[in-house]
């Protein structure tokens, strides 16, 4: 079972973004800002920056007043959304029978394993899917 930190701090970066721009704090969000006030390295906050730019979740302006800012608004933007920009189509879970059990009884249980675990998944991203950023704050 694994995915990476990456898409909890993506979400964070996200939520920050947007809420800064609602209040009016700023028009544009810096990479260096994120870094800051997120406390993560600036290569992190870069290489987060760049998968949800190519999911086209952010746009970026170059620049002194540049930064990034959302592309939608929070309201069109879900939780799936970033997850999927972070994860890609990346498994949570990594499930194989063992190549000694080759029984039916096995077989059978193998299957049923999988079978949750796949249902866990699809249960989990209907919940993210359900979840739009501006819910969150």
């Amino acid at each position: 079972m694994s995915y990476s930190t990456a898409f909890s701090q993506a979400l964070s970066i996200v939520v920050y973004t947007a809420v800064k721009i609602e209040e009016g704090y700023t028009d544009y969000v810096s990479a260096r800002q994120l870094s800051e006030n997120m406390e993560m390295p600036n290569p992190t906050v870069v290489k987060i920056l760049q998968s949800l730019n190519r999911f086209g979740l952010i746009t970026t302006k170059e620049g002194a007043r540049g930064g990034i800012r959302l592309a939608k608004a929070p309201e069109e933007i879900t939780v799936l959304d970033v997850f999927s920009a972070i994860e890609l189509d990346r498994p949570l879970f990594k499930f194989s029978l063992p190549s000694t059990l080759k029984d039916e009884k096995s077989q059978l249980v193998g299957d049923n394993i999988e079978q949750v675990l796949s249902q866990a998944e699809s249960d989990m991203k209907s919940r993210l899917a359900a979840t739009k950023i501006s819910d969150l704050f």
